[in-house]
């Protein structure tokens, strides 16, 4: 069987989490080969490279994210609260609770600090 986009997305995630760029170059490389025109397998590497001060390169691949002109999907979560499922973007303040849940995630963050 062949590796596809998902199994070559979960091996470049834990690159990142690890700091492997060697690998992470593999696994984002066999990504493009798999679909060209998605932008995240850059976006990772371009983290891994930052992470690991190679700031030419990462800086590189945004350059060519941005001149092919690829958009990466905002990232999401979503939570089930009392059979409601409520879901958010990142940098979304539309949900009629933002402020409070902003408020408790300050509170919580405090408290981890």
């Amino acid at each position: 069987m062949e590796a596809n986009e998902i199994i070559w997305g979960s091996f470049l995630s834990a690159c990142r989490v690890y700091n492997n760029v060697e690998l992470g170059e593999v696994a984002a490389r066999r990504l493009l080969e798999l679909d060209p025109r998605d932008p995240w397998g850059r976006v990772m590497l371009s983290n891994i490279y930052a992470e690991e001060a190679k700031y030419d390169r990462s800086m590189g691949l945004r350059k060519e994210i941005k001149e092919k002109g690829l958009k990466k999907s905002p990232g999401c979560s979503s939570i089930e609260v009392n059979g409601s499922v409520h879901g958010f973007l990142v940098e979304d303040n539309s949900h009629p609770c933002y402020n409070e849940i902003n408020s408790t995630l300050e509170k919580i963050e405090k408290l981890m600090n």
